[in-house]
């Protein structure tokens, strides 16, 4: 089971090596993300469609241990 985390870096104890630390952050295009784009290009958005993949409102958050790896747990917009 993961850990409650939101947007941005938080303060977790990691369940596998059970250090206090705050996440990393690593971002995640879903299929919601290429669905949005594909729907901007055909509504001939296209030049719009490439700015999803860069900002964070289209894409969810996984929060990583930076000591050992972990998976901790995905924020899902």
């Amino acid at each position: 089971m993961s850990t409650p985390v939101g947007p941005e870096p938080c303060n977790v104890v990691c369940p596998s090596c059970r250090q206090q630390v705050t996440t990393r952050i690593e971002p995640k295009a879903t299929t919601k993300t290429h669905l949005i784009a594909l729907i901007m290009c055909l509504t001939c958005c296209w030049p719009c469609a490439g700015f999803l993949y860069c900002t964070k409102c289209a894409r969810n958050s996984d929060h990583m241990c930076p000591s050992c790896n972990a998976f901790i747990g995905t924020y899902e917009r």
